[in-house]
């Protein structure tokens, strides 16, 4: 009986990535344009996949699901890649260590700039936002909620997205090492 389950569960999980993969990859690849870490990614949405596989009823809602995780991973992903560069830039001839100080700091640095982008957008943009993104809903869904069509939906997710992600690119660039210190005295409690 545990071997047919154990089949029948790996046959389930083989038909999602076969029809899931490929859109999720270029999710994620809209995102982190290197393609070694995008397949890293990918593959930590699966297998996030199957040891939720228990949790998660395999219904309509596992798109729903492996987009969502796609997204937070890649933006975890992106966050962690900035403050690495950060510290380096900051202190060049120290090694990054997740223990730091600094880190804890540049954490809170990078979540600020992620809430201040989103704070900058337009206020449809905003909750075409933070309904697809943060709360994982369809932009099918999120447009009836707001009232619009869903090509619009799709505009608007499409460019608060370009926004933020060039927002906290530029904010990475400009930020000085003496601006990092300063902070670093704002954010502590």
């Amino acid at each position: 009986m545990t071997m047919l389950l154990h089949k029948a569960e790996l046959a389930a999980f083989d038909s999602i990535y076969s029809q899931y993969h490929q859109a999720v990859f270029m999710n994620i690849c809209k995102l982190v344009p290197q393609q070694e870490v995008a397949e890293d990614i990918l593959q930590d949405v699966f297998l996030a996949l199957w040891n939720n596989r228990h949790k998660l009823e395999l219904t309509d809602d596992v798109a729903r699901w492996l987009f969502v995780v796609s997204y937070n991973k890649s933006i975890q992903y992106l966050k962690n890649a900035a403050k690495e560069k950060t510290i380096l830039a900051a202190h060049p001839e120290q090694p990054v260590s997740t223990d730091d100080d600094n880190f804890a700091v540049l954490k809170e640095l990078q979540l600020h700039l992620i809430s201040d982008a989103i704070e900058k957008l337009s206020p449809r943009k905003k909750m075409i936002f933070r309904l697809c993104r943060l709360e994982g809903k369809s932009l099918q869904e999120a447009a009836s909620i707001l009232g619009i069509s869903h090509h619009t939906a799709k505009e608007y997710l499409k460019a608060s997205s370009a926004f933020i992600k060039t927002y906290i690119a530029a904010q990475q660039v400009t930020i000085p090492v003496a601006g990092l210190l300063l902070l670093s005295t704002y954010f502590q409690y």
